[in-house]
């Protein structure tokens, strides 16, 4: 009999926590005691079994259906299995290793399930494996179809087809590849409280090598498994945010001295990004940010005080919706140097990072319709709009791969009598991007494209894997 594995142990439960309490799986692996008393490998381990076997549920799930063949499984033994199933799809695991230890996982939980156990995962071995490895090598010489590409990044069937028409196979291809790839560990820098060097000094003394990037302000972690409990982040001496998101935060950061309408205010992350990219190019602007739900605004007024920013960012509970009505809060009524739309999404350009989404997410949820995501996005870009000042700068954003979220409402904006107004200017003819090192602008060029507007994942490769961000600059007429 194997000795089961404390990492295994610990994801298995996660997993089971994640479906009876309808948790995200970041959240209680970041607040579970049994996988803080891990060793930092095993902790590392369970963090990329839990994360993954989330991503890839709906997939693991048919999988192991077809398998039973209507066959039923108790809740905790299709846990246990799911951890396995994942490590031999996905891991470089040794297939005796990741079986052994899944019928060991099935012990623990149903000591009459592990002759089930052992022929399921058999199975798995000797027909999905070598099945995902062919579409992988598909997927690959990009002569794939869109089933290759939702097996090898464990996605809906929808959604790969959604992603291969709106970035093309070839984008698409590339994005499958990396899918299931653990994200990076990205900080930025507050640039209110500390200089460049007080930030590495302080994430080197939490144990977290840092490594300074191309981007002003945004440092690699090495790992960012002691992030957490440095307290750097509550301290709000750094953001956590991808890269990408950084990138996003540059490009459409206020100038100096300007007063910007930030619309999505959320947990306040992007408004620290905004603010310590305009003090990076020269000093701290005003920001008036406002968010639909009460409590996020209460959290990020808080976070803006620790941050040092409580007097120059105001925090206001408002539907986004109506700030092209005339009975306005004060601090919205403007007009505003820049308006920055941080617009609700379906995330799919976080799937790494955000586990849940892939599997979680309707289809009708981005199709048009009045209840769609894209009807909300236009409606807020539309109401937003009548807040920029002649001459002034609206900028529209998502965390989305989907055209139906990004391209396609930027054009129909641009249709509306609202957006008659405006046009599209590319990144590279603004100030922000002219301040940008030369070697960051390497790094962003390629994200631009011909019609200007800015996909972060044209930019990335397997050794700078991004999240992918959309963004788009237009100008109202003066």
């Amino acid at each position: 009999m194997a000795t089961l594995s404390p990492a295994r142990m610990a994801a298995a439960d996660i997993l089971s926590n994640v479906r009876r309490r309808n948790a995200h799986a970041r959240e209680l692996l970041r607040t579970s005691a049994p996988v803080a008393r891990l060793t930092p490998a095993n902790r590392a381990l369970a963090t990329r079994l839990a994360l993954g076997s989330v991503r890839a549920s709906g997939t693991i799930e048919a999988l192991l259906d077809a398998h039973l063949r209507g066959g039923h499984l108790e809740p905790r033994v299709r846990d246990a299995l799911s951890i396995s199933a994942y490590e031999l799809l996905w891991l470089s695991t040794p297939v005796p290793v990741a079986i052994s230890q899944g019928v060991e996982l099935v012990r623990r939980v149903s000591p009459h399930g592990t002759g089930l156990a052992n022929a399921v995962l058999h199975r798995v071995a000797e027909e999905d494996v070598p099945a995902l490895a062919h579409a992988r090598e598909s997927v690959a010489r990009r002569d794939c179809t869109s089933s290759d590409i939702a097996l090898v990044a464990a996605l809906p069937s929808w959604l790969a087809d959604e992603l291969v028409v709106s970035l093309g196979t070839e984008e698409a291809c590339r994005m499958a590849l990396a899918a299931m790839d653990a994200p990076g560990a990205y900080v930025a820098g507050n640039a209110r409280l500390h200089d460049g060097a007080e930030v590495e000094r302080l994430l080197s003394a939490a144990g977290l090598i840092p490594r300074a990037t191309c981007l002003p302000g945004c440092l690699e972690l090495s790992s960012s498994a002691g992030l957490a409990s440095s307290g750097l982040v509550a301290a709000v001496d750094v953001v956590p945010a991808d890269m990408a998101a950084q990138v996003v935060a540059w490009l459409a950061s206020p100038a100096p001295s300007t007063h910007m309408l930030e619309v999505g205010q959320g947990r306040g992350t992007k408004s620290l990004l905004l603010e310590s990219c305009a003090l990076r190019r020269g000093g701290l602007a005003r920001l008036s940010s406002v968010d639909l739900e009460a409590f996020k605004v209460t959290v990020s007024r808080a976070r803006m005080a620790r941050a040092g920013l409580g007097d120059v960012v105001t925090c206001t509970a408002f539907d986004g919706c109506r700030l092209g009505e005339q009975d306005l809060p004060e601090e919205l009524v403007g007009p505003f140097d820049s308006v920055f739309v941080d617009a609700p999404c379906s995330g799919t350009g976080t799937l790494r990072r955000h586990p849940e989404i892939a599997w979680a997410l309707q289809e009708g949820a981005i199709r048009a319709g009045s209840q769609s995501l894209p009807a909300l996005q236009l409606a807020l870009i539309r109401a937003a709009s009548a807040r920029v000042c002649p001459g002034g700068t609206l900028a529209y954003a998502t965390c989305s791969e989907l055209r139906e979220e990004d391209e396609r409402v930027v054009l129909s904006f641009l249709a509306s009598p609202e957006g008659a107004r405006f046009s599209l200017v590319s990144p590279r003819s603004t100030a922000a991007f002219a301040a940008l090192p030369s070697d960051a602008q390497r790094l962003v060029a390629p994200m631009i494209g011909p019609d200007g507007m800015v996909r972060t994942s044209r930019a990335g490769t397997e050794e700078l894997p991004l999240d992918g961000h959309f963004l788009t600059l237009l100008v109202r007429e003066a």
